[in-house]
């Protein structure tokens, strides 16, 4: 009886284990999604001002996410999601940048405005 309850061990522990060992070795997944949704942020910050008005910062976010791929091909998932989420998040940096400069052309617009009827009220006095 002991033999057999021995027997059975050697019979269910390999598999066991090489079914521990092959799950241990899994990687994380390949972040698909997280890739994704970065390109769309680029794209995005490609089709705004902020090429114009923020070309360092989009650059930064084009670079990560070539990085990114390329992290992926060498099945570095970790390192590929972590620069996907970088370059979505300068991608947006980006953006707001290019919005802040947006939203400031008309007020130094009116400011010029504003110094030119001056100079020409004072012109007149």
């Amino acid at each position: 009886m002991k033999n057999k309850k021995h027997a059975a061990r050697w019979i269910i522990v390999p598999p066991l284990l090489a079914t521990f060992a092959f799950a241990g070795c899994s990687t994380a997944r390949p972040p698909s999604d997280t890739i994704a949704v970065a390109e769309l942020g680029v794209q995005q910050a490609r089709k705004s001002t902020a090429p114009q008005y923020a070309p360092l910062e989009l650059r930064l976010a084009v670079d990560k996410l070539d990085q990114a791929k390329r992290a992926i091909e060498n099945d570095d998932y970790t390192r590929a999601r972590r620069l996907a989420e970088q370059a979505l998040v300068d991608a947006q940096v980006a953006e707001a940048k290019a919005d802040s400069e947006n939203a400031r052309q008309p007020v130094r617009q009116t400011r010029q405005a504003l110094e030119t009827l001056r100079r020409e009220l004072s012109r007149g006095s």
